[in-house]
């Protein structure tokens, strides 16, 4: 039986959709009989594991710059797999998991997580450019295949001179044992829920909030999610200033309570310039909550399945988008979340998205024909 070895950074549940999706792929994997494990760090003091299964091997987490660890190094010299499956980019323990498969001739993956769109090289821009041009570049062409979650994503990658194979694995959805049932509101809940920083323009939220001509007695705001406090103090002080009512910051929520809130909402709203797959997302239209996202997200399927809308991101636009959607008769919005539903189950859970990855890890170790959702230069 393959092995395959998954190397993050962190798994813990501040790491938010990274940490998900790797553990939610991983346990797929399994349960489809594979033999996968997942490297990382123990968690910092204020954060814990996504979850505690026994093929998460956890080192001692030094918190030195670049995550570096020479524990790390030492497990991969003494533990071999036969594919290394990279989530994420800039930190040592990626640059180590490709240059040991490389020494030990092994085929090795990189999922760059988003982590090269435009948008995110522009923060810390020359330190990137530095690395990108002494490593990361041949790092990425000569591994097996680098994993995109998207199009647009592998667009970016192709920008930056990336001519290995990419594949355009989504990532998974953990889906309920049973159906989520959708609910009948009888007040509207608009609601913002992920990391709370400036790159999320949740600002644009209540700017929108404050232009809407109607009768807001019936209608929340609700802000789920915890991050950066200056941020956080700002988004308070606009609401003060602009006297907004209706408005509710929960701050960070987990487990069965998110999964509540988010059953509660009447819709989500994502107001990002740009997300790499926004896993917020899928996790709402499970749920039955149609989404209004923004085209910086690579959602245009809320439009092409009539679950939610895929919108430019001025707040002019999410004006009248939250207007249309506060206003749109609550059958309706039932059969949106209904569409939503049967969007993610038919290509986001976690079963398809596993049977993908083992197709990938034998078209790598074995050849014959390539999967339709890898594409060569």
């Amino acid at each position: 039986m393959n092995k395959i070895l998954h190397a993050i950074s962190s798994l813990g549940i501040n790491n938010g959709g990274p940490s998900q999706s790797v553990y939610y792929t991983v346990k797929g994997l399994r349960e489809q009989g594979l033999d996968a494990d997942i490297l990382t760090y123990q968690p910092a003091k204020n954060d814990k594991f996504i979850s505690n299964e026994s093929y998460i091997i956890a080192l001692r987490n030094k918190n030195l710059p670049f995550a570096y660890s020479s524990e790390y190094k030492q497990f991969l010299q003494k533990n071999f797999y036969d594919i290394y499956h990279a989530q994420g980019i800039w930190q040592y323990p990626i640059f180590v998991i490709t240059k040991l498969a490389r020494k030990y001739k092994k085929p090795y993956i990189i999922t760059p997580r988003g982590m090269l769109y435009p948008q995110s090289l522009a923060i810390s821009k020359l330190k990137k450019q530095l690395f990108l041009n002494l490593f990361l570049i041949n790092d990425l062409n000569k591994a097996a295949v680098v994993h995109a979650t998207c199009l647009e994503e592998m667009q970016h990658l192709r920008s930056l001179r990336i001519k290995s194979p990419i594949a355009v694995i989504p990532n998974p959805v953990n889906l309920p044992i049973t159906n989520c049932k959708l609910r009948i509101a009888n007040n509207k809940k608009i609601a913002y829920l992920g990391r709370v920083h400036p790159r999320k323009n949740i600002e644009r939220l209540l700017y929108a909030w404050n232009n809407l001509d109607l009768d807001k007695t019936n209608a929340e705001l609700i802000i789920i999610g915890d991050g950066d406090v200056n941020y956080i103090k700002f988004l308070k002080a606009e609401q003060q200033r602009l006297n907004l009512k209706n408005i509710v910051f929960t701050g960070f929520l987990a487990g069965e309570v998110k999964e509540n809130a988010i059953s509660s909402l009447s819709y989500l709203v994502v107001p990002s310039d740009f997300e790499n797959f926004g896993m917020i997302i899928p996790e709402a239209l499970i749920h039955g909550v149609p989404v209004i996202a923004s085209k910086g997200t690579p959602w245009e399927e809320l439009n092409t399945h009539n679950c939610g809308w895929w919108v430019d991101n001025d707040v002019d636009t999410l004006t009248t988008t939250i207007e249309k959607a506060i206003r749109l008769p609550e059958k309706e919005r039932l059969a949106m979340g209904k569409r939503g539903q049967e969007l993610i189950k038919n290509n986001y859970s976690v079963e398809i998205v596993a049977k993908k990855m083992i197709r990938l890890y034998e078209w790598i170790l074995n050849g014959g024909e390539k999967p339709e959702f890898v594409y060569l230069n």
